[in-house]
């Protein structure tokens, strides 16, 4: 490759933010400027008489959580207006009040943008909070949190 020219193919291997398409329920969240996850195994110590250390650790328990920053719009047509989608409400990311009961769990996913690849799954996705900021010289962000019945990443997704 000539001095200076330009690689061509997929560029870097390495995943950036910048290659990352977070959707909710097959919807793209276009205002979201980072998401994180976290799987979490519980275990329990197994403690018998006349033994000082611990016998094994016995998985008990898994958990998946995850959150995403978004930045706060507002709707300035249509609930469809991808420029403007307006509140996590209007987006159907959270629940409204009369709908807390009804939630059905989504899947939400990262997806690479150049290789069309899904990096992590996560289903049965409900919301569990959000939170926002307006500070008087700040962009107004909102902080989302999740929780997940299962989280896989492309190593376990078949196409």
């Amino acid at each position: 490759m000539a001095r200076g020219a330009l690689p061509t193919g997929n560029g870097t291997r390495v995943f950036t933010g910048a290659r990352a398409i977070f959707k909710f329920n097959d919807s793209i969240v276009g205002f979201a400027s980072g998401v994180s996850g976290s799987e979490e195994i519980t275990y329990e110590p197994v403690d018998t008489l006349d033994h000082l250390e611990v016998r094994e650790h016995a998985p008990t328990g898994y958990r998946v959580t995850f959150s995403a920053q978004m930045f706060r719009t507002i709707a300035v047509g249509p609930s469809t207006d991808e420029d403007a989608p307006g509140s996590v409400k209007e987006q159907n990311i959270f629940p409204k009040f009369d709908d807390i009961l009804r939630i059905q769990g989504v899947d939400a996913l990262i997806q690479d943008k150049v290789s069309g690849k899904i990096l992590f799954l996560l289903q049965q996705v409900k919301t569990s909070s959000y939170n926002f900021n307006v500070s008087a010289r700040g962009i107004v962000g909102q902080n989302v949190s999740f929780v997940a019945i299962r989280a896989f990443d492309e190593s376990e997704i078949s196409v």
